[in-house]
């Protein structure tokens, strides 16, 4: 089959604008991507003036392009940057259309998408589907991330250069959690784009810091090598219960041991205390760290059967093996 992606712009975390191509491509597809980004000087300027009418610019660009390769499936990732109206015209010249929505719980699809517009709805949360329903949004699907087992890897021969790591963005309870680790004493690294001036405990946190910005996949995946615990917490930690983040995967993919906060869909992908530990509450998490810090063995063994289990079930080519699975039965 014949796919055109749209991706929004090639943001430093959205890494599933590459990986969802290569994964469609692996199976034997052909894809062409359309990038909402800016192309030129021109179109910075059009996007200055005005964000809405540059996306109706860039929209009737991937239009004409529809038009002239005449894809079997356009595949939005997040689907944001398309109209109601926009997917409608598309659907009109017999193409399925589908979209992959990935901020789940925190921001819902249909709150900044026409999620309902779709043929196919993915989203990487189980538990928000009936809020979709009444919103109109009937063929939703969950669909969590996954790895890329050509990045996503363990290191042949692993030398541990930090105990305990966390890489992601600031919200206040990362921040919390991290401090109070900090002052019972426990090192932990951080990488991400934390700014100073939206801390409260950056002089507890600033020593801390191996890189204070955006960090590249591959970057990502060194230091996790380098971990002997891959520190995991949902930003909506505090929010609800329900929701996996890409970090669940990625971590497993390096080969590291990792302690996430329990969410439920997590037990469908992973046996949860052999796989991946879970904790319940942040006050668990000093006993936990110091626990598995001095058991290697068991701590290893962990990490090995995660790895295990997401090149065996979560990579992004079986994502897309899902998502092509269902058009198929669609077609029947």
């Amino acid at each position: 089959m014949k796919f055109i992606v749209s991706i929004p712009g090639l943001a430093h975390t959205i890494p599933m604008n590459h990986y969802v191509p290569q994964a469609l491509r692996s199976l034997g597809h052909e894809v062409i991507v359309f990038n909402h980004e800016r192309d030129n000087w021109v179109e910075k300027i059009r996007e200055k003036i005005s964000k809405p009418a540059f996306l109706d610019y860039k929209n009737e660009q991937l239009l004409q392009l529809i038009d002239r390769e005449k894809p079997d499936v356009f595949f939005s990732i997040y689907g944001r940057t398309q109209t109601a109206e926009i997917i409608r015209k598309i659907k009109s010249k017999k193409i399925l259309t589908a979209s992959w929505w990935l901020n789940d719980p925190f921001q819902l699809g249909f709150e900044a998408a026409p999620a309902a517009e779709y043929d196919f709805y993915f989203t990487n949360s189980l538990y928000t589907h009936d809020d979709y329903r009444k919103k109109g949004v009937q063929n939703i699907y969950f669909l969590p991330v996954g790895i890329m087992p050509e990045l996503h890897k363990p290191m042949t021969q692993r030398q541990y250069k930090y105990d305990v790591l966390f890489a992601g963005d600031h919200k206040p309870n990362r921040e919390e959690i991290l401090a109070d680790l900090v002052k019972k004493g426990i090192k932990v690294a951080i990488m991400g784009p934390w700014k100073a001036r939206k801390m409260k405990y950056d002089d507890i946190l600033a020593p801390y810091f191996i890189k204070r910005s955006f960090f590249t996949p591959e970057e990502m995946v060194q230091v996790f090598q380098q971990s002997k615990i891959v520190l995991n917490v949902h930003t909506w930690l505090d929010l609800c219960d329900y929701g996996v983040n890409p970090r669940l995967f990625e971590a497993s993919g390096s080969g590291s041991f990792q302690l996430c906060d329990d969410k439920k869909e997590i037990s469908m992908l992973f046996e949860p205390q052999k796989e991946v530990v879970l904790y319940k509450s942040p006050a668990e998490l000093p006993a936990l760290i110091e626990y598995y810090l001095q058991h290697d063995q068991e701590r290893e063994a962990i990490a090995e059967a995660a790895y295990q289990r997401v090149v065996r079930d979560h990579t992004y080519t079986q994502r897309m093996q899902t998502v092509l699975d269902l058009i198929a039965k669609s077609k029947k």
